[in-house]
């Protein structure tokens, strides 16, 4: 029975990953009219952030939510920088064009997150 109910709260985890994920993608094509499909790679590196602050700094069960907060702020300092320095190129440009940027995006990301 513990078994199932440990299986319970995993899937229920998964989901509302999925969900956060999902959520994310749809409220930023809906305001910006971009398909980023970079979203789940910043989503990546941030709890990869996370992880290694974690386990890096000191001051025990406090350091996990330090953590956490500054994987955040540089995760979002990364995106607003990806904004304005990438994104802001193409809100003109052709759907086409906007997902081949993106996807590099994702490709850029997931290369730096193994090399880290």
């Amino acid at each position: 029975m513990s078994l199932l109910f440990v299986q319970l709260l995993s899937g229920l985890a998964n989901a509302m990953f999925l969900f956060l994920i999902a959520s994310g993608l749809s409220l930023i094509f809906g305001v910006t009219r971009i398909v980023n499909f970079a979203h789940g790679s910043f989503y990546m590196l941030a709890a990869y952030l996370t992880y290694s602050l974690a386990a890096s700094l000191p001051g025990g069960p406090v350091a996990f939510y330090v953590a956490v907060l500054l994987a955040a702020v540089l995760v979002a300092a990364l995106g607003g920088l990806v904004e304005v320095l990438l994104l802001r190129r193409v809100y003109k440009a052709p759907e086409l064009y906007q997902l081949l940027l993106t996807f590099a995006l994702v490709l850029v990301t997931a290369d730096a997150v193994r090399y880290l």
